[in-house]
């Protein structure tokens, strides 16, 4: 099987490419890339006036499968990642069972290799995510686990949270950390502020509350000799921190969640329940500042922070219901119409956070992964950085629908997604 892409623009900020250029596919693998190849493919892709970009890769979306399939499972999650241009993701730890369970592992990792895009599995690093208990990670990681994280939870005993660090170093592995509180008095996924007194919202997460903790795990894994992945950083204080570890040439990388991106804590007054999400929304300051820290390069990652949740769940009272935004297909618009749009990050500074940088966390980048290489394998994502489009409720491949950007406009649609060189997404209006 051979596809040929022609006339793309070629953006691969791994291999410092920015120029027009064809690309041969042979057998999934990247067989040649030059500025013009005429030969016969089984099917050709002309990409004139598209970036022709490394796919996407993302560290924390849940599938919620097992356990929670009427949210979302493998394979709508894949496919609506293949929509947003993912070819590979690392999920989150949103199951029931928790995957603090071998069985967990073994079932994702024996489901994943027929599903449209890679998946990994990533194991609890507590038991049942509860943070009392350290998971058996060794056995965890002989059963195919991929990555460690406890999902949006914090982890605040670092007597515990240390045992785990030395069995996570152990493996050569970077450990996931949330951080914030997770003492229940506190409504989670609403910050303390102007609209959460407006709201009446009685115990919301108080702003410091990611810093602090943010400092003590960060002073932690210095101890420790650990690599650090911070899921996530939303706010002005946070940023300082990380800006000082990275001086201080500590190995971290810290992500960002797209959707803190472009709306503040005032969303919630607009969008309710479908704007209360983890980490919580924030100030215009905070959301500036995040932009800005992107272009100084203290945040490497912009996330999807997938969390399906169905509507009914949606429908309780701000204070009661879960906190989470579906996220996978609208990362690209967000960036093309606030970062881009906004002149804080160019297309090539976009896709190192949504693809080069995100592959090098947990070094899928060794396999050629975040980037558009020959003789590797041919994960690649084509979209229009200049096309509008509305993110319509009908157009959501996610089963659920939970999303406070539903009938806003976003700037920069996928038009194909090429997985393992398979075409796993090809956008409407390419068949018009």
């Amino acid at each position: 099987m051979k596809a040929l892409i022609k006339n793309g623009m070629v953006i691969d900020p791994a291999n410092s490419v920015k120029e027009k250029k064809d690309i041969l596919i042979e057998n999934s693998i990247i067989k040649l890339i030059k500025k013009k190849i005429d030969e016969e493919a089984d099917y050709v892709i002309d990409a004139k006036g598209l970036i022709v970009s490394p796919g996407f890769v993302d560290l924390h979306a849940n599938f919620c499968d097992p356990g929670a399939t009427d949210r979302e499972d493998l394979k709508s999650g894949s496919l609506s990642a293949a929509k947003g241009g993912y070819t590979h993701v690392v999920l989150g730890v949103d199951n029931k069972p928790a995957p603090s369970e071998c069985n967990v592992i073994d079932y994702i990792t024996r489901y994943a290799s027929i599903m449209p895009t890679n998946i990994y599995a990533s194991a609890a690093i507590t038991e049942e995510r509860l943070g009392m208990e350290p998971s058996d990670i060794n056995f965890l990681y002989s059963h195919g686990a991929f990555a460690f994280y406890d999902g949006l939870r914090a982890v605040e005993d670092k007597t515990l949270l240390s045992k785990i660090m030395e069995e996570v170093k152990n493996k050569n592995k970077v450990l996931s950390i949330f951080s914030g509180t997770s003492d229940d008095k506190y409504v989670k996924g609403i910050s303390e502020g102007s609209v959460a007194k407006k709201l009446k919202i009685k115990n919301p997460t108080p702003l410091d509350a990611e810093a602090n903790d943010l400092k003590d795990n960060i002073a932690l894994a210095k101890l420790m000799g650990v690599k650090l992945d911070l899921a996530y950083i939303s706010s002005a204080e946070s940023i300082e921190i990380v800006e000082k570890a990275k001086d201080d040439d500590q190995v971290i990388y810290a992500e960002v969640p797209a959707l803190n991106l472009i709306l503040t804590d005032k969303a919630l007054e607009k969008y309710g329940t479908n704007a209360k999400v983890i980490p919580a929304l924030r100030s215009e300051t905070d959301r500036v500042s995040l932009c800005k820290a992107l272009k100084k390069g203290i945040i490497d990652v912009i996330s999807s922070n997938h969390v399906p949740i169905e509507k009914k769940e949606k429908n309780e009272k701000l204070k009661d219901a879960p906190s989470g935004a579906i996220g996978l297909e609208t990362v690209l618009g967000i960036c093309g119409l606030k970062l881009v749009g906004d002149n804080y990050l160019n297309w090539k500074e976009v896709i190192e956070k949504i693809s080069t940088n995100p592959a090098k966390v947990f070094d899928l980048d060794k396999e050629g992964v975040g980037s558009i290489t020959e003789g590797k394998k041919a994960n690649i994502t084509i979209f229009d950085p200049n096309e509008k489009w509305i993110f319509e409720e009908e157009s959501i491949i996610s089963k659920s629908h939970n999303s406070p950007l539903i009938g806003m406009e976003l700037v920069g649609k996928v038009r194909y997604t090429i997985c393992n060189g398979r075409l796993v997404y090809r956008s409407v209006e390419t068949e018009k």
